[in-house]
């Protein structure tokens, strides 16, 4: 039944209880549309704006396509749209559409990710003064950074709000996404906040990604965004020695 409905392998119908072979013809076609259907639905929920963005008509056509080169594997349909931007990619989609897939699948895996209680500025005043410099800093896992993805929130968000989906456009920047209490907030990050983040994340001390921070008096600069990132719940950990590393803030699930 498996290899039929995922390849339309021959020699089903003869096992199918029915009238005639109109009627079990008819008995299989049902299990193989609510398998499609069903598939695309979740596809649908899990891309809304690149739902939007093509059109119901030219989104389901390429989900089919989809599911022929990626079957569902998983017993939970939560993951069968994980390897969708990579196949638009690889099948050389507009990067319109990949980048707005990469986007839609991150903020998915946000909510997801587990919960952790972050720090405030009382764990960061405690400190005494020798210890900043080797003090590293764990990231909340319900966080991403990503790249090459151009106005892809610009676009969801429209979307989201009812409105039609953006024109694409093309923007160099990196974004940072992160889920705070039940909600999934992104913003654009300056170069030095992105490097510093990714620094961060990669378990280097404060010293070094302070040293690389933008401007005349980086420990100011370095002082600002810790008080944002605390006041984001960004920060779920802080170590006098190194951690153990263990958000990742690939774009992969």
């Amino acid at each position: 039944m498996q290899a039929w409905l995922l390849h339309a392998t021959p020699g089903m119908q003869p096992r199918i209880a029915g009238q005639d072979a109109a009627d079990r013809a008819h008995r299989l076609r049902i299990y193989a549309d609510a398998y499609r259907m069903r598939l695309l639905q979740v596809l649908a929920e899990d891309y809304p704006a690149l739902h939007a963005s093509l059109g119901a008509a030219v989104f389901e056509r390429l989900c089919l396509r989809y599911l022929h080169a990626h079957p569902s594997r998983h017993p939970s349909v939560r993951w069968f749209g994980a390897g969708l931007a990579d196949w638009l990619r690889d099948a050389g989609q507009p990067d319109a559409r990949v980048a707005l897939a990469r986007f839609e699948w991150a903020q998915g895996e946000l909510f997801d990710a587990p919960d952790v209680s972050p720090c405030d500025e009382s764990a960061l005043q405690q400190l005494p003064a020798d210890a900043w410099p080797s003090l590293r800093m764990t990231l909340t896992p319900a966080l991403r950074l990503l790249d090459d993805v151009g106005n892809a929130p610009d676009r969801a968000a429209a979307v989201a709000e009812g409105h039609p989906p953006a024109r694409w456009r093309r923007r160099r920047a990196t974004w940072l996404l992160w889920r705070q209490h039940f909600d999934v907030h992104w913003r654009a990050l300056p170069a030095d906040e992105a490097r510093a983040l990714a620094s961060v994340a990669e378990g280097a001390p404060f010293a070094e990604w302070c040293g690389e921070l933008a401007g005349p008096q980086p420990a100011w600069r370095a002082a600002g965004l810790l008080k944002r990132w605390l006041a984001d719940g960004l920060i779920a950990g802080i170590h006098a020695g190194v951690p153990a590393q263990d958000p990742s803030l690939s774009d992969s699930p």
